[in-house]
């Protein structure tokens, strides 16, 4: 991956990778726009979660007022910044093309499945779900795709903007209008999705889920620019 280049870390590497990671999601909910959703199967066995944030104009969300009062930001030894640094700003520099002079856009910031559930719909409940709310709300949609995730979210009616060429591989930006609204119903079997608009610590419900998740997409680039 861009930010983690060694594909064989040792057990304090992958702790610190795990710690960083949900801090990060974390602090991309930090902000009164931002939504999480998840897909548990049973009462805790998370297969996989979502985190969008409406963004009120050109790339910009609405943050909390706290906000100022963040952490001091840290970063992994295993972690590649000058590289992740280089790829997030052209990403950001894309999305803001993009998203230049558009109203509320509901940006998917991150998707991830666990290993052991993709393949079996849980991406698309996920996707399924924010496009209703988008449509629900009137809202037009944006998502930084990974190579992995552009087919996806073709099936869901995002349309391909542009592409950013890196060493790391290809992002594409794709953009999906909003549509007149009608509530689908998807066959959830053993799932169970559970809405949360999360005002507390995310790590005891995600440090065990995340050591095992493989992410899509994982975009949050000012977090990466302030440290």
């Amino acid at each position: 991956m861009t930010m983690f280049p060694n594909v064989n870390p040792n057990a304090n590497e992958e702790e610190e990778e795990i710690k960083w990671t949900v801090e990060g999601l974390q602090e991309s909910l930090e902000n009164d726009s931002s939504w999480f959703r998840k897909v548990t199967v049973g009462s805790d066995c998370y297969a996989g979660f979502a985190v969008w944030t409406l963004e009120s104009s050109s790339g910009k969300t609405r943050r909390k007022a706290n906000s100022n009062e963040r952490r001091e930001s840290w970063n992994p030894a295993s972690l590649d910044l000058r590289a992740w640094n280089q790829v997030s700003k052209r990403l950001r520099e894309e999305r803001q093309k993009v998203l230049d002079g558009k109203q509320n856009v509901w940006r998917l910031n991150t998707i991830s499945v666990a290993p052991e559930y993709q393949r079996q719909g849980v991406g698309s409940m996920l996707l399924q779900w924010g496009c209703d709310k988008a449509d629900s709300c009137g809202w037009n949609s944006f998502v930084m795709a990974s190579p992995d995730g552009v087919r996806l979210y073709s099936r869901f009616g995002f349309e391909v903007m542009g592409q950013v060429q890196t060493e790391h591989g290809t992002f594409t930006s794709m953009f999906r209008e909003s549509k007149p609204f009608v509530k689908s119903i998807l066959p959830l079997s053993s799932a169970r999705m559970v809405l949360l608009v999360l005002r507390t610590s995310l790590w005891k419900a995600l440090f065990s889920a995340v050591a095992s998740i493989v992410f899509i997409l994982v975009e949050d680039p000012e977090r990466i620019d302030q440290a």
